[in-house]
Parts: structure tokens; sequence; C-alpha cells
């Protein structure tokens, strides 16, 4: 009774350290804002998984993600396009739930991306008094 105790909490302090393994974090910086070209961001959180003994990337995110307009970095609007956009040329394939939002202000301008043109564009907000959602963290698979 006693050897089949202690064999299974060996076996379950096993699975609980596999768990945590499966749910590490990696904490990166943005190194490369090369002025004019793609987009860029703060830092990003990469998490990985281990799936058959190897270490896999389910999903990143990234703080405070901008992109370039021109000669200058601008944040931009939250819509499908322009998560999927940011992610794909991040690397990723697409845009996953659990991004998050920051408020944009009237009388200004944000980014945009353009699909027809295959370029970010500048957006006015116009003047309604609201909230326009932007981009504060966004999370790529």
């Amino acid at each position: 009774m006693k050897t089949t105790i202690a064999l299974g909490l060996l076996a379950f302090t096993s699975t609980l350290a596999l768990a945590q393994e499966a749910e590490s974090v990696t904490l990166l910086n943005n190194v490369e804002q090369i002025e004019g070209e793609g987009v860029t961001f703060d830092k990003a959180v990469v998490e990985v998984a281990k799936v058959s003994d190897t270490l896999v990337t389910t999903s990143t995110t990234y703080y405070n993600p901008r992109v370039w307009v021109g000669s200058y970095l601008d944040n931009f609007f939250v819509n499908y396009l322009n998560g999927n956009q940011f992610c794909r040329e991040r690397g990723h394939r697409e845009e996953a739930d659990g991004s998050t939002i920051k408020c944009g202000e009237d009388e200004s301008s944000y980014a945009e991306y353009n699909w027809y043109a295959k370029s970010w564009e500048n957006k006015s907000t116009g003047s309604k008094n609201q909230c326009y959602p932007l981009y504060a963290t966004i999370k790529c698979q």
C-alpha cells in the first residue's frame, strides 16, 4: 500500500513538472527597429509548449505594436485585416484571441492597412467624441 501511494505521488509530481514546463514563457525585447520598414513593438512574450520532447511556439503577444507609415511609427486601428497583417509581417499565420485595446483620440490619425495598395496608410478619426480602438497588445499564432 505504501509503495503504491509513493509511486502514485511520484507519477503525479512528474506530470505536474511537465505541465509547468509546457506553460513556460520567454520575454524578448525588440532589437531591430529599422526606420520605415515593416512593423515594430516594445517587447514580446512567447508562449511555448512541449510536444513530443520538443518545445514549440504556441503564440506570441506583442506589447505596444506600431507600424511604419511613411517615415514615422504609428499605432493602428483594431480590425481583422490590420491584426492579421501585423502578425504576417512578424512571420505568424494570423491574429489569435487575446489581444487588448487602448483608446485613440478625436481629431487624430492612426494607421490602417490598405489591402489593395499593400501598404499601411493614415486614417483620420474625425471628431465623434468616442474611443477609437487601437491595439495595446496583439497576440499572434
